[in-house]
């Protein structure tokens, strides 16, 4: 599990470095529409970089699916190891997957209503607004109990931990905190957080043991 584990996270470090590059190239941004804004410049703005938008909601259909399964081979290997709150943060990351699936395809379906020239409505977008910020709130729950569950026994170990607990919660109140014309820049930045957070995984599983082979009977 923890070489399955590692092997994961670099997959899903992989597509995320292509949707970041891809959104830089293009200058389409998934992020945008997680925000309410009037119907008239909310369908503008699906429609400005409709091609692009697209690639990155596949990308981002596989992102998912790849970190879920990372989550769920990390929240295996750290059973093993008898750590605590990994099922409780594995429900959590299924949780925020199937709010990023709801996301994905209910910005598709604004972007197709909007090329066929209907305007998705104010509760629509606020519907989008809603759904994806609860989405980074679940997801903001499973990290700060999967850092709680890494075991820190090496400068490593702490390191992962305290980006997962402190980073995050950090992450969550600045975030909330601020206003619409610092969210932009701050959302962008997200995706750094994000490759961070895998890279600090890869090495922290590179240099830990095996579960013992038994703990799994425990």
């Amino acid at each position: 599990m923890r070489k399955l584990a590692m092997y994961l996270a670099a997959a899903s470090a992989a597509v995320l470095v292509v949707m970041t590059v891809l959104s830089l190239a293009t200058g389409a941004s998934q992020e945008v529409h997680e925000h309410f804004a009037l119907p008239e410049p909310y369908a503008m703005s699906l429609l400005a970089h409709a091609g692009a938008l697209r690639g990155l909601m596949a990308l981002d259909l596989a992102f998912l699916i790849l970190y879920t399964a990372f989550f769920a081979a990390l929240a295996a290997y750290l059973r093993e190891r008898g750590q605590p709150f990994t099922r409780l943060a594995l429900g959590f990351m299924i949780a925020c997957a199937m709010l990023d699936v709801i996301e994905d395809h209910h910005i598709l379906a604004m972007l197709r209503a909007a090329e066929l020239g209907v305007l998705s409505g104010a509760n629509h977008i606020t519907f989008q607004a809603v759904e994806s910020a609860t989405k980074f709130s679940v997801s903001f729950a499973s990290l700060v109990l999967f850092g709680i569950a890494v075991p820190r026994t090496t400068r490593l170990g702490w390191v992962l931990s305290v980006f997962l607990i402190v980073g995050t919660l950090a992450n969550a109140v600045i975030g909330y905190a601020l206003g619409p014309a610092q969210e932009a820049s701050f959302d962008s930045g997200r995706w750094l957080g994000f490759l961070a957070g895998f890279a600090l995984a890869i090495a922290w599983l590179w240099r830990e043991p095996d579960a013992p082979v038994n703990a799994g009977a425990r």
